[in-house]
């Protein structure tokens, strides 16, 4: 009896272990907002749709063509659009002869681009069968002749060949940043059009590698606009399972199905059956998710055995039945599709490049359960904690970097606005000068004019590209930095909750509160200023509600006490009882409250008094003003303080951790609200922030009551679900 006790404990203890191994990656998962819902929503019929631009039909239709055509003058461009087919949809049968033809061809009439082609050809074979090094050296061999010898189409074509390996390499940023910026590149030709199409369905793939959906459907939207607008065939069935299996990595399965049924209906229309091994794939998937795990057995097993699939998913089927086996409490069957698994890996290394140990840790710790290994699994799930967090903070450090280079491209942006300024002024000095003029040098002002004008346009030019890529590179860096920090946060936390028993010494205890407050203090900057450049690339969007500017700052009031309370500040909240209610964004008015009082108790000096007042002026704007009596800012602190990275004092002097980023980014919200924001300040006695909202975002109390009966009446029984689960 007791040693059935000690076994039911060790059971316990297995699966509480295993719900935390679940749970913590989960941290980062991503929600689908409102309008990517929308727009997924509405590819989908648009998708279904556009059989006129399929593909595989076009692929079909171009190689009879090619079967036909022997003038080697004519084979040429033919071999080019069916390699690129080829490329666009991954199918790889036949397409090893043709980028062959292609190089030799290319080689004989000194035609770089079929070589160029070619040579991509064949980086696809190796990279459908696994061999992704071998694709990345083909890849590179083509860039390096297209750079030397190839036009910009040419050399664009090779580097979306590259980024497109970017989630198997681990390099994800390098190829956002390429793809974003050449879009705006590429000429307005028919082939600039196609590799436009190009860039945005790389774009879409790339994000892929994050479950980013909002990215996903955006991009793959702009692509079917090119497709239609030029009339370029695009692979459906590939735009269709990569929305679905990102639906499915953040637990949106209703839709994921949706797309998945499109797939078929999709796979119908075009006769290519062999797609449905893809649809099984991701329906096997959505099974495991929801515990359905004989469903997902079945789904799995008639993938494998219906279809020849490729190599790297037939390797995650196995896994995938290995572990399904395992949570049935079959191990028999769990172990056997494990070896094969193993034997995958030995026959195809490049997989490791994609699977962390830590995976491979979790499945082998479900199969040691289900032999009643308990003691062992725990030990290798303890192991593949310890593992996912080396992988993610590995993740972090690079991710670091590539933030580190983002800010040399901002510095390098405000420089190029100077140089702008710098060629306007000159530009309004040779106006002055030709009034003057006009008659003795009026041919070689004229001259001069053009000149400062062409640099004039370069100049806006470069400060434009280098606004958006900035822009664009910090915008798209949401979970490259999130992932790793919630990593961080959540071991941290359960580091201090004891949840795997005492950590040793009582210095450890002290480091990991350290760690965990050092994460939150980061990753809120990485909030920051990841908000900022969603204003300037103009992703960020302002969900109008009612917003009852009492009960909010009654809200923020609370959320300040462990601000305020050590340093025995006084808080006063000053809200008329008739003060009208606004029509604005309930969260971004909460982010900029608590910007401005944040700041005002970091500011303010010990016993010191911060008021919060509203008001409605007589033209009925709406004003929020916080005043302190902290330390103040000169005039020329001040000019820093409303600058991005700005902050008042030397790096010597300020003693206030930041990054700058608190003012402007309000600023940047309240304009976004058509509203402004105005800051007074005086050494040593104050600051005075005044936030104006515009008279048309005045909501009167009747109104907000009258709205909010109409919700009442149209809000019954929303369904819930439940949040987003971890696959293993």
């Amino acid at each position: 009896m007791l040693k059935g006790a000690a076994s039911r404990l060790m059971r316990n203890a297995f699966a509480f272990a295993l719900l935390l191994a679940a749970t913590y990656p989960a941290f980062a998962a991503t929600k689908l907002s409102d309008d990517a819902r929308t727009r997924a929503e509405a590819l989908l019929p648009s998708l279904i749709d556009a059989s006129g631009l399929d593909a595989h039909l076009r692929l079909k239709t171009l190689r009879e063509m090619l079967a036909t055509t022997t003038n080697e003058q004519a084979r040429g461009p033919l071999l080019k659009d069916v390699i690129f087919y080829h490329i666009d949809t991954g199918v790889v049968e036949g397409l090893e002869p043709m980028a062959a033809e292609a190089i030799a061809l290319g080689e004989k009439r000194h035609d770089i681009s079929l070589q160029v082609y070619g040579m991509l050809g064949l980086a696809e074979i190796d990279y459908i069968a696994g061999s992704i090094k071998n694709a990345e050296s083909k890849i590179q061999e083509a860039l390096t002749l297209a750079e030397a010898r190839g036009s910009t189409t040419d050399q664009f074509f090779a580097r979306s060949s590259l980024a497109a390996l970017g989630p198997e390499l681990g390099n994800m940023l390098e190829g956002l940043l390429a793809m974003t910026q050449s879009v705006a590149e590429l000429p307005d030709s028919a082939e600039g059009e196609k590799m436009r199409m190009t860039a945005y369905l790389t774009l879409a793939y790339i994000y892929t590698g994050v479950s980013e959906v909002d990215e996903i459907v955006e991009n793959y939207t702009k692509a079917l606009d090119v497709a239609r607008r030029a009339k370029i065939a695009l692979d459906r069935e590939t735009i269709l399972f990569n929305i679905a299996s990102s639906l499915n990595d953040i637990d949106e399965n209703a839709l994921a199905r949706k797309y998945y049924e499109a797939l078929t209906a999709v796979l119908t229309q075009t006769g290519h059956l062999e797609g449905r091994y893809y649809a099984l794939y991701g329906l096997a998937w959505i099974a495991y998710d929801e515990e359905r795990y004989a469903d997902c057995i079945a789904l799995a097993h008639e993938a494998l055995n219906d279809f020849e699939g490729e190599p790297s998913f037939d390797v995650e089927l196995y896994d995938l039945l290995a572990i399904g086996y395992a949570r049935q409490g079959n191990a028999e069957e769990a172990r056997k599709y494990r070896q094969i698994v193993l034997e995958q890996y030995e026959k195809y290394p490049d997989f490791k490049l994609v699977i962390s140990d830590a995976d491979d840790q979790l499945t082998e710790a479900y199969i040691l359960a289900a032999e009643g290994r308990y003691k062992e699994g725990f030990e290798l799930l303890n192991k593949a904690r310890r593992g996912l967090l080396d992988d993610q903070f590995e993740s972090f450090q690079v991710s670091v970097t590539d933030l580190r280079s983002s800010i040399v491209t901002l510095i390098e942006k405000q420089r190029t606005e100077e140089a702008l300024r710098v060629a306007e002024a000159s530009n309004k000095r040779l106006l002055l000068i030709l009034t003057f003029f006009v008659i003795a040098g009026a041919v070689a002002l004229v001259f001069i004019m053009r000149k400062h004008n062409r640099a004039l346009a370069r100049s806006k030019h470069a400060a434009d590209m280098a606004n958006r890529s900035k822009s664009e590179f910090l915008a798209n860096m949401s979970h490259e930095l999130r992932t790793p920090l919630n990593a961080i946060l959540g071991f941290s936390e359960m580091m201090e909750q004891r949840v795997f028993g005492e950590l040793g010494a009582k210095q450890y205890g002290d480091y990991v509160g350290h760690i965990n407050e050092s994460g939150r203090l980061l990753l809120d900057i990485i909030n920051d200023i990841l908000d900022l450049s969603k204003v300037e690339s103009g992703k960020l969007i302002v969900r109008d509600e009612i917003v009852d500017l009492k009960q909010l700052l009654g809200d923020l009031s609370k959320l300040m006490a462990p601000r305020i309370t050590p340093k025995n500040l006084t808080l006063k909240i000053n809200v008329p009882p008739r003060v009208p209610h606004l029509k604005a964004d309930t969260r971004l008015c909460k982010q900029i409250l608590l910007n401005i009082l944040s700041n005002a108790s970091k500011f303010t000096e010990n016993g010191g008094e911060i008021t919060c007042r509203v008001y409605e002026m007589d033209n009925e704007d709406v004003v929020i003003e916080v005043e302190d009596n902290g330390i103040g800012m000169s005039p020329d602190e001040l000019e820093i303080a409303l600058l991005p990275f700005g902050q008042a004092g030397t790096t010597a002097t300020r003693s206030h951790e930041g990054t700058g980023l608190g003012l402007p980014l309000v600023k940047s919200l309240m304009e976004l609200h058509g509203g402004s924001l105005e800051v007074r300040s005086i050494k040593r006695m104050g600051t005075l922030v005044i936030l104006t909202f515009p008279a048309e975002r005045k909501v009167t109390a009747e109104e907000a009551a009258a709205s909010k009966d109409n919700e009442g009446e149209a809000g019954h029984q929303r369904p819930s679900r439940s949040g987003p689960r971890n696959r293993a």
